[in-house]
């Protein structure tokens, strides 16, 4: 694949995809999912269905992964409320056991759609690819994590997921915010040249554009990452470094982004009518779960002390790390001797 040089097939499934979303409301379908969970389920996951996407496998043919990675992003625009990255991490010869692979780290009390699957399994970070049955409870309907439910998970049992599904797990999510983060820099765009001042665009003054240079930045740098680490996965060249450098990446595109959009729109991009506030909103839990910026920055640290990282400039591994205690890695996930735990 040359650069930016996706496959026709994937692009022409990710233009399919988002027409039948757009068909179905768009933006308004994680609306109307927030007040009616079955919408998932008898809307959202049929129309899905009916072109293919939930039987994609991201670790087959180099056409097909591409679709896969492409449908996840197209479902990102819209924020879907159907957990596709999930489910499509998950290898085809294990979907008969396994219908879901959630990543997690530290303690665990509530996930993202849970409540949909019937075979869910959870793997945590840093302890091999041991999978934990998920089982799901109640919905926690809390505002910046709708589709909550709690959970618990059993003791390690059935088949071990093998590296490339957390690996590929990063990979999917990392495209879902790349086109969620793509969709609120086009709201602000368009706002900025439809909103006037002073007789015209509020986009011809340079505040505005410099905001809207730095989203665009931010955006097509998520973009651009997820698409060459999904490269180093699908060749066999990703560590857990590249992953979770990914997943610093993409945090902090987000960060970016959804900053400069509410400062773009103001008190607009606050209302709840505007999809700014729904994106924002459905992309909260895809930020903190399952690592936060500042635990997945540590965790990136501790890999590439481990691991060494390939990049402009390649960094060996630290091959005296374990005769170096007081040189490693603060761990982020202690404070005072209490253990912080992400959401």
């Amino acid at each position: 694949m040359s650069r930016r040089a996706w496959p026709q097939e994937a692009v022409d499934l990710q233009r399919t995809v988002r027409g039948v979303l757009a068909d179905l409301g768009g933006v308004e379908l994680a609306r109307s999912a927030e007040e009616k969970l079955q919408v998932r389920g008898e809307a959202v996951a049929p129309a899905l269905a009916a072109v293919g996407v939930l039987d994609l496998d991201p670790y087959g043919a180099e056409e097909e992964s591409a679709a896969a990675a492409l449908a996840v992003r197209a479902c990102g625009e819209f924020v879907a409320p159907w957990p596709l990255a999930r489910s499509l991490s998950v290898p085809a010869a294990l979907r008969a056991e396994v219908d879901a692979c959630y990543v997690v780290d530290g303690a665990v009390t509530h996930l993202e759609h849970a409540d949909i699957f019937q075979r869910a399994v959870a793997v945590r970070l840093g302890a091999g690819a041991g999978a934990f049955p998920v089982t799901a409870g109640g919905a926690r309907r809390a505002p910046l994590d709708p589709f909550g439910m709690s959970v618990t998970l059993g003791p390690e049992e059935g088949p071990r997921l093998p590296e490339r599904a957390v690996l590929m797990s990063f990979v999917l999510d990392g495209f879902w915010v790349a086109g969620a983060l793509a969709a609120a820099t086009g709201h602000a765009a368009r706002y900025a040249t439809t909103r006037r001042q002073f007789g015209k665009p509020i986009g011809r003054f340079g505040e505005i554009r410099w905001r809207l240079a730095d989203m665009a930045v931010a955006a097509d740098g998520a973009d651009e990452l997820a698409a060459y680490t999904w490269f180093l996965v699908r060749r066999g060249r990703a560590t857990m470094a590249d992953a979770l450098a990914l997943r610093v990446g993409v945090l902090e595109a987000a960060g970016t982004v959804l900053r400069n959009a509410h400062q773009v729109l103001g008190a607009v991009g606050l209302c709840e009518e505007h999809d700014l506030t729904v994106l924002d909103r459905h992309l909260t839990p895809a930020l903190l779960r399952p690592t936060a910026p500042a635990r997945s920055a540590n965790l990136l640290l501790e890999a590439v002390n481990r691991l060494g990282f390939a990049g402009t400039f390649d960094v060996p591994p630290r091959r005296d790390l374990s005769q170096r205690p007081s040189k490693s890695p603060v761990d982020l996930s202690t404070v005072d001797g209490h253990e912080r735990h992400n959401p």
